[in-house]
């Protein structure tokens, strides 16, 4: 019999995205769980999404965790890979009481259960390098100062420590994984690279924030993905894993690259926009004892991945047949 794993928030990007690596690769039974639904054509695992190794519940444990916790009982799942947050950073201004409920608070609930089951083997958590805020130095994946500069990311860290105590105290099987920015074909149109596309194919203005000298390293989806998958066949309870390329790229290269891949001129594109309340210059994150302990290491460059990407842009968005007004519930699952 398979192993089950259980993807906390399947219609996410993230979560999407490792939901059809997963299924790819035949090896687990997957049961998703979703707070709300995204236009069908987004979902990377659309192709997969009758699969009989597949189901996707609609479930809002922040209602109710109590909803989440029948999912436990009933399934059993050897695994949980959790990617339910909620993660619009400037949006955790403006509600941080929403963004600490929902990414910490009512995880508790079922932490508590976990601690109390034999079925789970590893509970993976999805966090973030926000959590340092901005550093000149690398960051390894056993020391770093946290400093986080918004809402979101001090919720991400209190939902980190929170996880860590239960795992010390009451045996909870975590491990945490922090990843750089990634991006991939079915990226919601509001962040960076789908919108800098999407600007260009609408001869639109992009607002590029504050100077564009903000740096950050990008990793594909299908590294991401195969970070997860890493880390469930080899990860190691009570463990941080970093997973980051070496290259890092300024916001304005990465729009100079979109330009030039698709034949765009720069001067066209760029209007001026205000600079992100809490913007951090950047993220630098030491991945060498992650890809020692489990042997992964990104294959995608940036400049192969920005073209699949352009590629998924042209085949989806032909005459604008999806309506990207209605893509825009920025809750992840």
């Amino acid at each position: 019999m398979k192993k089950k794993i259980l993807i906390l928030g399947s219609s996410s990007f993230a979560g999407a995205s490792m939901v059809n690596f997963l299924l790819e690769k035949k090896e687990y039974s997957l049961i998703g769980t979703y707070r709300k639904k995204k236009i069908k054509e987004y979902l990377p695992y659309l192709n997969n999404v009758n699969s009989k190794n597949f189901k996707n519940l609609k479930i809002d444990f922040t209602k109710n965790p109590r909803y989440l916790i029948k999912v436990l009982k009933k399934f059993k799942p050897t695994y949980i890979v959790d990617f339910a947050s909620i993660c619009m950073v400037n949006e955790s201004w403006k509600n941080p009481d929403v963004y600490f409920n929902i990414n910490v608070l009512y995880r508790a609930q079922i932490i508590k259960y976990l601690c109390n089951v034999s079925f789970l083997e590893k509970y993976i958590y999805i966090s973030t390098p926000e959590i340092f805020g901005s550093s000149k130095k690398f960051i390894s994946e056993k020391n770093g100062i946290f400093d986080p500069s918004t809402p979101y990311a001090t919720s991400k860290l209190s939902t980190e420590m929170l996880l860590k105590n239960y795992c010390k105290h009451y045996n909870l099987p975590l491990i945490i994984t922090r990843f750089s920015n990634f991006y991939g074909p079915g990226q919601p149109l509001y962040r960076l690279i789908p919108k800098i596309i999407s600007c260009i194919d609408k001869h639109k203005k992009f607002p590029l924030q504050g100077s564009g000298k903000s740096k950050r390293n990008f990793i594909f989806s299908k590294d991401f993905c195969s970070g997860i998958y890493k880390t469930l066949k080899k990860g190691k309870i009570g463990q941080v894993y970093h997973f980051s390329g070496k290259t890092f790229y300024s916001v304005l290269e990465i729009i100079k690259l979109i330009c030039e891949l698709k034949s765009y001129k720069i001067s066209k594109l760029l209007s001026k926009s205000k600079e992100r309340v809490g913007q951090d210059t950047i993220y630098k994150l030491q991945s060498s004892f992650t890809i020692k302990s489990l042997s992964w290491n990104p294959v995608y460059s940036l400049k192969k991945g920005l073209n699949e990407v352009i590629n998924y842009h042209k085949e989806n968005f032909t005459n604008n047949s999806i309506n990207e007004n209605k893509y825009k519930d920025k809750n992840l699952a």
